[in-house]
């Protein structure tokens, strides 16, 4: 997994392009600002959100977002050729960020870039 400040998305976008990696999931995308980058970028965008009130204007910008727990999230295993969370950390305990972590890695294909964004 790859921990990084919160001004690395072009860094990671440009990790992805470099990679060949088309695709990714976002958990925790709030109202899609970096989808919409992510999208510019040519990259396939796939995000989740717990709060309804973030889906809804997150599709209203035309992403593709859900509403999701981070630590149940509704996709199977390696699915994702690439992951971005960004404050899917944020007010937890350490038990339930690792179920967080686990749910990424989970998500992610074997080799999978993991970028975990804290706050």
């Amino acid at each position: 997994m790859t921990l990084l400040t919160e001004t690395s998305l072009e860094p990671f976008i440009a990790l992805l392009k470099a990679q060949g990696r088309h695709s990714v999931l976002e958990v925790c995308c709030g109202p899609g600002e970096d989808g919409i980058m992510f999208v510019k970028a040519g990259i396939h965008y796939t995000g989740v959100d717990p709060y309804d009130g973030n889906v809804r204007y997150a599709v209203a910008r035309r992403l593709s977002v859900s509403v999701a727990d981070p630590a149940r999230l509704p996709f199977a295993d390696h699915t994702f050729p690439a992951v971005w969370a960004v404050q899917a950390l944020a007010g937890l305990t350490a038990a339930e960020a690792d179920d967080v972590v686990r749910e990424l890695e989970r998500v992610a294909t074997p080799g999978a870039p993991i970028a975990v964004v804290l706050p």
